[in-house]
């Protein structure tokens, strides 16, 4: 009787197992190019990687933390963490320290960059930003992260390889890509100026004041959005017109321009990388400094 339960919990376990392998690979997994978005060059699949991977100008990063990148790694990545992709205060890194730290990891201006992690794109969409805001040309974010690679059987690594430093040149600021408090202050009274808050909603409630937050709500007239409401359970993103669908119903409409904030930055470049590359709307800010920065400066409203 006994050997009977144990091999039925054992088949359970396979059940399960089987069951949230075939969610993770996604049956119904729709290709990147038929999802209907402006610059589907923008992400790349599992699939995609793993037939270019080993060109010489392709560089695969990944924005998890050393736990995560010892447990397993694509082969060839090399490590940046999302701290070492920002400054004191949590801001965006200047020019001179981008330059340093993509020489250090070895990127050259012409490679191809493909980012990835394991929540979401959440801290690829800030290396990704934070590139395109420096003039870096072409940077994907990988569908689906880590997981639908390992979902996939793609091999994993778990020591690094030897880097070579390169003389890696930024472009000047683009700012067409980045709002400054001074620009949001302006936007609340501006009918052609939409704020989306990309942080949670208990957050955008004053429900949750996070670590580095002066004050709890809200920028006011901001509309809130949650950055993640963009993805599919298994962290690939929606269809562009499931995106479409959910951006109008909220009215974040295309004909205006839109200032995206959160804590730090971090989630609003998420919904950023939404709003112009999957969706195509040509004018779209990231405010670096979010709230962390207007809700330690008394001098600015709060609802």
């Amino acid at each position: 009787m006994r050997k009977m339960k144990n091999y039925l919990v054992v088949l359970g376990l396979v059940f399960l197992i089987a069951v949230g392998f075939s969610f993770m690979v996604g049956a119904e997994y729709v290709k990147i190019e038929d999802r209907g978005y402006a610059n589907p060059e923008a992400l790349i699949s599992a699939e995609e990687l793993a037939e270019i991977i080993d060109r010489d100008d392709v560089v695969v990063v990944d924005n998890r933390g050393k736990i995560g990148y010892a447990a397993g790694h694509i082969p060839g990545a090399i490590k940046i963490e999302k701290s070492e992709m920002k400054a004191s205060g949590g801001m965006r890194l200047s020019k001179e320290n981008f330059e340093k730290l993509f020489s250090e990891k070895g990127i050259k201006n012409g490679d191809t960059i493909v980012v990835y992690d394991d929540h979401g794109d959440l801290y690829s969409a800030w290396l990704w930003w934070s590139a395109k805001i420096y003039g870096h040309e072409d940077v994907r974010m990988l569908d689906g992260g880590i997981d639908r690679w390992n979902a996939l059987n793609y091999e994993t690594k778990m020591f690094p390889d030897s880097l070579a430093e390169s003389n890696y040149k930024a472009e000047a600021l683009d700012e067409s890509l980045l709002a400054h408090k001074e620009d949001v202050l302006a936007a609340i009274e501006e009918d052609n100026i939409i704020i989306q808050d990309t942080r949670a909603e208990a957050e955008h409630n004053g429900e949750k004041l996070l670590s580095g937050a002066g004050r709890k709500g809200r920028i006011p007239s901001s509309i809130w959005l949650e950055w993640d409401e963009s993805l599919n359970e298994d962290h690939t993103f929606m269809t562009a017109e499931e995106l479409q669908d959910l951006y109008t119903a909220r009215g974040i409409i295309d004909d205006k321009e839109i200032i995206t904030y959160c804590q730090s930055a971090v989630r609003s470049s998420h919904a950023l990388f939404t709003l112009t590359q999957l969706l195509g709307y040509d004018d779209v800010e990231n405010y670096d400094g979010s709230w962390v920065e207007w809700s330690n400066d008394e001098s600015l409203p709060v609802k």
